[in-house]
This record gives C-alpha cells, sequence and structure tokens, in this order.
C-alpha cells in the first residue's frame, strides 16, 4: 500500500424522492446519505477524498485536460487527419465532444462533492482544529475546480451551494471573471486563517499545503493580468505569493532534473527538495486495480516514447505527441532539460531494441517524442497496455520561479529579483545565466521587452509537455500568432539540413493542426449536453 492520503470514493445519496416514503419505513441501509454518513473524522476524511478523486480523472489530469487537449506551438499530435476527427488532440471538435462534456461534468462533480463536506462538516465529531484543516483543502479544491472551469470554458455557473433537487439545473452563468476572483478570495481566506497545513507535514505531494494555495494563488493572478482580464495590481498580488512560496523554505530545485519524471513514475516522493508541489495521484492500472478505468492514469501512454511491446520490461506507448521545430531550436546544446523532454532514442517495432539515434541520422526531428515520462521506467507490474499509475505534476516549484521573474520583471524590469529567478531555473539546466551586464559567460539582457521573451522561452524549455503552454499563450495575448507561426514552419524550415526539417506528412498534419487556431479555440465550447439541461446556459462566441 502507498503511503500517502487514501482516495477513497463517497457515492453520496444528495436527495431522496418524496415517492421513497411510500415504499421505505426504515433508515434504508444499502446507501449513503448525508444525514447518516457524516458522523465521524474518518467520514469527512474519506469524503474529502472524493473530492481530490476528480483531479485524478481521464478527463482532467490523468489524460484529456492535459495530454490530449494541451497541444501548442511545442507540440503537435502525430495521426493521420481522419484519425483526428472529434478529437481534442487535432482541434478538430465541437460542442457534442464526449471528452469535453466530461471533463465539464467532473470538475462540477468535485465542486458538487466540496460542497456536500462543507455543510455536513459540522455533523462529525473530531477536533476543531482537524475539521478547519478539512474545511480548508474542500474550500480550495472547489475554488480550483471553478477556476478551471472559467479558464477553460469562460462564463461558467458558480455553485457553492449542493444541489437540493434533481431539477436544480437552470443556473445562470457567472462572468469568468468574478469567478476566478471569487476562487482566488477563497484561497486567500483559506490560507489567511490558516486552515492548509504546511508542505512538511505529508510525506508525499497529493494534498493541498499552505504553498500549494500560494504557487496556484499566484498562477490565478497572472491569469488576471493578462489576456482578457488585464487588471490592474494583479502582477504585485503574484509577485507576492510566489514570493511567499520561496521565503517558507519549503521546496527547492532538484539537481537532477530526470529524477522529477522518473518519480512520477516509480510511486516516489521527493522530501528532501519537494519541487513537484502538488500532484495528480493515480493507483494501479486494469490488471493490478481492474474496473477503475477513468482513474488509472495515461501519462507517458500517449505522450512518452514510442514502443509497440507492453511488457514488463518496456511498457507500450503510442508516441502520438511529437515535437515541432520551435521547441528543438529554444534549447541549446548544453541544456540538461533537452534529452529528457526530446526523445533521442525510439524503440524497434519488430524487437525493440533501444537504439540511439544521433541528430545526423534523423530524417526529421518532427519524429521525436515527448519524453518526460518513460514506460520503461515505470515500476508497477504487471504493465497495462494503455494504463499506468504515473501522476501527473499540477505544480512545481521551478513554475513558481518563473512566475517571481515574470511578475518582477514586469512591475520593475530586469531587476536582481528577476534575474536570480530565472537564473536559478537555467543554472540547473547547465546553461548561461542572463545579466544586464555583458560578459563570455552570460547572456545579456537589455531591458524589460528583453527579459519577458526570456522568460517566455524559459517557460517553454522547463515547462513543456506540463499542459500550462497553451494557457500562457492565451494569457500573454499571442495564441492564435504563435499557432499560425507554428502551422507556417515545417514548411519554412522544410529545405534545411541537418535534421531539421519534417516529411510532407508531419508538414500536412503539423500546418493542419495549428493552422486551424483562431480566436474560437480559445474557451472550449460549452458541452450540448449542458445547454440541453440548463436552459439559462449560453454557448460560447463561435461556437
Amino acid at each position: 500500500m502507498r503511503n500517502r492520503f487514501l482516495f477513497v470514493y463517497v457515492f453520496c445519496l444528495l436527495t431522496c424522492l418524496t415517492a421513497c416514503d411510500k415504499f421505505l419505513e426504515t433508515t434504508p441501509k444499502d446507501f449513503l446519505s448525508p444525514e447518516n454518513y457524516y458522523n465521524t473524522e474518518d467520514d469527512i476524511v474519506n469524503a474529502l477524498g472524493a473530492v481530490y478523486v476528480t483531479l485524478g480523472s481521464n478527463y482532467t489530469y490523468g489524460r484529456y485536460m492535459v495530454i490530449d487537449g494541451a497541444m501548442d506551438d511545442l507540440g503537435y499530435w502525430n495521426q493521420t487527419e481522419v484519425n483526428l476527427i472529434d478529437r481534442l488532440s487535432g482541434w478538430n471538435y465541437t460542442a457534442a465532444q464526449p471528452q469535453i462534456a466530461m471533463m465539464w461534468q467532473r470538475l462540477y462533480e468535485g465542486i458538487e462533492r466540496a460542497n456536500v463536506l462543507l455543510e455536513n462538516i459540522d455533523d462529525a465529531e473530531m477536533s476543531d482544529a482537524a475539521s478547519e484543516r478539512y474545511r480548508g483543502e474542500a474550500i480550495f479544491l472547489r475554488a480550483y475546480y471553478h477556476y478551471l472551469l472559467a479558464d477553460l470554458w469562460g462564463d461558467v455557473p458558480m455553485r457553492l451551494t449542493s444541489n437540493q433537487a434533481v431539477t436544480d439545473v437552470n443556473i445562470e452563468p457567472t462572468p469568468a471573471l468574478a469567478v476566478i476572483e471569487h476562487s482566488a478570495a477563497d484561497i486567500e481566506e483559506v490560507i489567511g486563517k490558516g486552515m492548509l497545513q504546511a508542505a512538511a507535514a505529508y510525506p508525499h505531494s497529493s494534498r493541498v499545503t499552505i504553498t500549494v494555495a500560494q504557487g496556484i494563488l499566484a498562477r490565478i493572478y497572472l491569469k488576471m493580468a493578462g489576456e482578457p482580464f488585464k487588471i490592474q495590481g494583479m502582477y504585485e498580488k503574484a509577485l507576492h505569493w510566489a514570493s511567499q512560496v520561496k521565503s517558507s523554505g519549503q521546496h527547492s530545485l532538484n539537481p537532477d532534473y530526470d529524477r522529477i519524471f522518473i518519480n512520477h513514475s516509480q510511486d516516489l516522493y521527493d522530501t528532501q527538495y519537494r519541487e513537484s508541489m502538488w500532484e495528480a495521484e493515480f493507483n494501479g492500472n486494469s490488471t493490478t486495480d481492474p474496473g477503475k478505468s477513468d482513474k488509472y492514469s495515461w501519462v507517458g501512454v500517449t505522450n512518452g516514447i514510442i514502443c509497440y511491446d507492453p511488457s514488463d520490461a518496456l511498457g507500450y506507448s503510442y508516441g502520438y505527441i511529437r515535437t515541432r521545430l520551435k521547441l528543438w531550436d529554444l534549447f541549446e546544446a548544453a541544456d540538461k532539460r533537452k534529452s529528457r523532454s526530446i526523445a533521442s532514442y525510439r524503440y524497434n517495432t519488430t524487437d525493440n531494441t533501444k537504439y540511439n539515434e544521433r541528430l545526423t541520422t534523423f530524417s526529421s526531428v518532427a519524429e521525436r517524442c515527448s519524453a518526460k515520462w518513460r514506460r520503461e521506467e515505470e515500476t508497477l507490474k504487471p504493465k497495462d497496455k494503455n494504463f499506468n499509475a504515473t501522476n501527473f505534476p499540477i505544480l512545481r516549484y521551478s513554475d513558481v520561479l518563473l512566475m517571481i521573474a515574470e511578475a518582477e520583471n514586469e512591475l520593475n524590469g530586469p531587476t536582481a529579483t528577476a534575474l536570480n529567478a530565472i537564473n536559478e531555473v537555467r543554472q540547473r539546466a547547465g546553461v548561461k545565466s542572463y545579466s544586464t551586464a555583458s560578459g563570455p559567460d552570460v547572456i545579456t539582457i537589455s531591458g524589460k521587452d528583453d527579459l519577458r521573451e526570456a522568460v517566455r522561452d524559459e517557460r517553454a524549455r522547463e515547462l513543456c509537455w506540463e499542459g500550462i503552454r497553451r494557457h500562457d499563450l492565451i494569457r500573454w495575448g499571442i495564441f492564435e500568432e504563435a499557432m499560425q507561426q507554428a502551422a507556417a514552419e515545417p514548411f519554412i524550415a522544410a529545405n534545411v539540413g541537418n535534421g531539421r526539417t519534417a516529411n510532407a506528412s508531419q508538414r500536412t498534419i503539423m500546418a493542419a493542426i495549428a493552422g486551424k487556431m483562431s480566436e474560437k479555440y480559445r474557451l472550449y465550447p460549452v458541452p450540448q449536453k449542458e445547454l440541453n439541461l440548463n436552459n439559462k446556459m449560453r454557448q460560447n462566441r463561435f461556437w
């Protein structure tokens, strides 16, 4: 068993039809309800686990929200256009797309479970300290799920109480900014009231802690500072909360970049550096833990190094996510992150012998797979073809440092604070630091605009494949521009040697996916199912 917080499903019957009274004369024994469940601390722990479960769905951090649905200017999904019909990965979908509908549903399920817990937690017998801690985590998760909904869909219904009836479906959408502001206020209140534990209190990264909340607040405020909101004072708030994480002393960079992602695949938690601050938790696969297919991870399965052997020695990977030339060119030759992020090898499809391929022997950089998570490094056996238990990082400390650099630069230009933060990340990577001075051992930064571009490129190098890039491009206001450049790139580079080209088929796929990008794709379409149920909901623009 894993030494961690156990996430347990709690199926709560929220209301009972009045007709039930005609058939039942005693308290039912075969289902759980708020009236007969929330009695002990164990009940609350289990109910809180059910709120966390949303993070580990295939439709959120297990697959679709961050793997299939996060194609950007750094990578593309290498399948024929026929196979990309109605797929998030090909940006070829409608309001009826089932994965989008399930993503929406899972996030609201998490919100509903949080609301039910919050409305019943006072009925349980436990210490005040424990009650406040569980309450704080539930409030945070409800706020975070609302933030994700507003970030992905824009104006959405905000639910701060549980459903009281099966007909409770017609809810006016709240403007996206108001949803995000409410989420930020809730998280700030949870921190201010001391309702969360420090990271050091846990031997894992699965629970929300003080510094996780602070780091997510910094992310939220950077969103509010950028497109489409551009709210004054948000860079100050982002800098404040990211700096609180740094000054806590609870987190630092793991000097071994590879080890961060190996740990995700091997059920290991780094309690020395705690760089991986918050992870979506996964357990088992369809062989070791059958019957839980929505809760297994696909991390490394679709976005790993191509291998068509599901054996325990290697593990099957479709290798669908491939590298765009932009990402390849962003890395300096000495950058230690390059070989971890972009596969330097693949497996032969006949005997699966590992062989190294130097750049000069590649027919195309565009053949190279994303490679942060590698099925060969998994330790859970027997391995399953499609599922594993690899965790996904929702927040890393390196992201916090780069948020400090970005916010400080936007406020005050390339100060020592901004440069020190980005250089800490670069020094771990083994590349030259940035400086406002000149010299052979540094890269000179000439001003705010220069450092802004440097931070954006550094976020690409450090955080590629982690589901963040598309959201960054949108808040920077350069999403459509960056994607159109990505569409043109393989054709511009078609006659360039040294493996920087793409074959005709790849050029077509790369351009077809990226070339679709327009303002329409800044938000997902509201699921048709929601529009059918909620007559006050409106479809997003262009959809």
